[in-house]
């Protein structure tokens, strides 16, 4: 399977389609790698609060360019170590807050009044809660803890196994490094699922497909037919594509307006 660049539909029975975006995280893409602009509704794969933490974020970097990748460094941890090494990237504009290309689809259906979804559920949902703490508890294992002690090392190695997956893009110029920043991109996803389990993962992307459907149903009860768009990581969409084809059961979602 050849590294994903373009945008995947998929044709829910129901009606309607959810086209998934592969984007890589805290990167500008070229203009021929985004997705086209025929589409009636916006999910994230993300919590509400999610749009709060980019506008805060926007805040940071006006007042100080640069300052929150810089605070995102200073954190540590492999999502410091992505962003170091798409630093140092010729021809790609990485390492940026808030997420370029998630943020620039909200601003465009804000600007058009699309509806738009979050499809994590909140702690006050108690599935979803026994979901977080049991990935905690995973994560916290001695086992997992006892892999943070050669964190760097492993992140390496990740690393060197993703990398030869990654195909270039079908791009003029800057093919190269961009195929590095997804590498790089998929090293960090790759590893953060790593203190997961496969269970825990498959609850949580059915969980996800099941309200994706959920939030296509409702636009479709505005606009017959619609397009669903939804960014997600470049290494996750096989996951939630595979998943949505179990047909799993729909879920209920509405969308989630701008607070004036």
């Amino acid at each position: 399977m050849s590294w994903p660049w373009k945008s995947v539909d998929w044709k829910d029975p129901k009606g309607g389609v959810i086209r998934f975006f592969p984007y890589i995280p805290t990167v500008v893409l070229p203009r021929n790698l985004r997705p086209r602009d025929d589409w009636d509704g916006l999910a994230f794969l993300l919590h509400p609060e999610e749009r709060e933490s980019w506008e805060d974020e926007e805040k940071m970097e006006k007042s100080g360019k640069g300052s929150s990748t810089m605070l995102a460094i200073h954190g540590g941890g492999d999502l410091a170590r992505m962003l170091i090494r798409m630093q140092l990237l010729e021809d790609v504009k990485g390492a940026k807050f808030p997420d370029p290309e998630p943020r620039r689809l909200l601003k465009l259906a804000d600007r058009d009044s699309i509806p738009t979804y979050f499809i994590e559920p909140g702690v006050e949902d108690e599935d979803w809660l026994t979901y977080l703490e049991n990935t905690a508890d995973e994560a916290a294992k001695l086992s997992r803890l006892f892999l943070q002690l050669f964190a760097r090392r492993r992140f390496a190695k990740t690393w060197k196994r993703t990398q030869p997956e990654v195909s270039e893009p079908p791009i003029s110029e800057g093919s190269e490094s961009l195929a590095i920043a997804a590498g790089l991109a998929g090293t960090w996803w790759r590893v953060s699922e790593s203190f997961s389990t496969e269970e825990l993962q498959g609850n949580r992307n059915r969980r996800f497909a099941g309200r994706l459907r959920g939030a296509l149903a409702n636009l479709s009860s505005i606009k017959e037919d619609p397009v669903l768009i939804v960014p997600i990581y470049q290494d996750w969409m096989g996951d939630i594509l595979a998943t949505l084809k179990t047909n799993t059961e729909v879920e209920a979602v509405e969308a989630v307006g701008k607070e004036e």
